[in-house]
Formats: structure tokens, C-alpha cells, sequence
């Protein structure tokens, strides 16, 4: 079964990559189920649900499993948030999003390793599911807002501001189960370690965002329009990845792979 979960892994890369060259191509499926993108999160749902049946615990510990479970939430966001006519257009610079984590997590060691008791309680994997969840739909806004910024749309523009409203969303509850988890773990909800602090930037930032879509263009805010917020959307994907690779893979601290 161990071999068969890891057949299942690289027929999703596959998929994800199939779906890239049609869209860098410019073949674009005409409905969002009869893609390859859709048999890719098919065949990736089959993976994760069996490395987590083989290992005994959500598989969102380590490396590979991280990038693999990104790769998987930016391609469930296609799904929630771009599978209109309208917004599909989003789905050629997504689909690259969503490969390029699977691509990494390849070349990555993949055997299945117990996890550490402070990781073993289910608020780990809601804490961390949620994380990625907002972090794929984050994913999402970048895509949907370089197609704004591209060639216009309002459906396009709402899909945007709707994937950094869910992203947050998802983001702030997997940091309340995130403190919780910490005082089982080790008795306190906020320990001061980077990824804590940058988790803080990334909500902030967010949280910002969010509420300047309220502000109207013009008058007392010169400057301030759609065209400025889809790039300010964009750029939180960096902020993003910031949090959670540059941290991780820089700092050796607790949240470290």
C-alpha cells in the first residue's frame, strides 16, 4: 500500500502538469470538471486520505507533506472560486500555483515518519488544515488578481476579493486552534517564535486588506481604487509565503522542517 499511495502522488503531479501545458498552451477545459486539474485533486484526495490511513495521523508534518498538502488546497481554491466562464480565465497562472508546490514536495524524501507527541492531537491537523486552506485560496488571489489586472472583469474583481475574505477567514481560525494546540503543547498560547510573529503579519496584512475594499475610490483617498487593491491582493501571496516557507526553512525554531 506504501508503494500504491506514492503511484497516487505522481499521477496528481502528473494531472497538475497535463493541466499547466493545456493552459500555457491555451487550451482551456470547457468545464471545470472535465479537467485535468479536477483528475489531479481526485487522485491527490485518494493520496492524502491514504498516507494518512498508512501513517495513523493528518499528513501535514515535515516538508514533502507540507508542499504537497499547499499544492492540494490551491487546487480545491480553482474549484471555490474560479469555476465560472468568467473566472476560469484565472485557472492558467493558478494551475502553475498548484504544480509548483507538487513539483518541490517530488524531490523531497517521502517515507512515512511518526509524528512527535506535541503534534499528536487533533488540533494539530485543524490548526495546520485551516492554515492551508487559507493558504491556497490566497493562492487563488493571486491569480484571479493578475487576471484583473491583465483584462479587467467585475466577476473576476469579486472572486478576488472574496479569496482574501475566505483566506483570512480560514487563516484567523486555524490560528485560534493554533493557540490552543500551543497551551496543551506547552502551556502557553503565545511563545514569541518567528512563525508566530510573521503568522501575526500575514493576519494583519489581511485583515487590512480587507477592510480597505470598504474605503471609496477617490475623494479623500486619492490613488486608492480596484486596480491598487488586486495588486495589493497579489502581494499578499508573498507575504504568505514568506510566513510559511521563509520562516520554516530559515529559522530553526519549533515550526522548522
Amino acid at each position: 500500500m506504501v508503494g500504491v499511495h506514492l503511484v497516487l502522488f505522481w499521477l496528481s503531479l502528473f494531472a497538475y502538469g497535463a493541466e499547466a501545458g493545456l493552459q500555457m498552451g491555451g487550451i482551456t477545459p470547457r468545464s471545470p470538471w472535465r479537467s485535468a486539474l479536477f483528475g489531479g485533486l481526485v487522485l491527490h484526495t485518494l493520496f492524502l486520505a491514504l498516507r494518512w490511513v498508512l501513517s495513523g495521523h493528518a499528513p501535514m508534518a515535515g516538508l514533502f507533506e507540507s508542499l504537497t498538502v499547499f499544492s492540494f488546497c490551491s487546487a480545491l481554491s480553482a474549484f471555490l472560486l474560479c469555476g465560472t466562464n468568467a473566472t476560469m480565465s484565472a485557472w492558467r497562472p493558478l494551475s502553475l500555483l498548484v504544480v509548483l508546490p507538487q513539483a518541490g514536495a517530488a524531490l523531497i524524501d517521502k517515507r512515512l515518519t511518526p509524528l512527535y507527541p506535541a503534534l499528536d492531537t487533533p488540533w494539530f491537523a485543524t490548526h495546520v488544515g485551516l492554515s492551508f486552506l487559507g493558504y491556497g485560496l490566497f493562492a487563488a488571489g493571486l491569480a484571479l488578481s493578475w487576471t484583473y489586472l491583465r483584462q479587467g472583469g467585475d466577476e473576476v474583481y469579486h472572486a478576488a476579493g472574496r479569496s482574501a475574505l475566505y483566506g483570512f477567514s480560514a487563516f484567523s481560525a486555524g490560528m485560534v486552534c493554533g493557540g490552543i494546540w500551543a497551551f496543551y503543547a506547552w502551556g502557553s498560547y503565545w511563545i514569541w517564535t518567528p512563525k508566530e510573529i510573521w503568522s501575526v503579519v500575514l493576519w494583519i496584512y489581511f485583515a487590512v486588506l480587507t477592510h480597505l475594499k470598504f474605503l471609496p475610490a477617490g475623494g479623500r483617498w486619492p490613488g486608492w481604487g480596484r486596480r491598487l487593491e488586486m495588486g495589493a491582493t497579489a502581494a499578499g501571496y508573498f507575504v504568505m509565503l514568506a510566513t510559511f516557507l521563509g520562516v520554516s526553512l530559515l529559522l530553526r525554531r519549533s515550526h522548522s522542517f
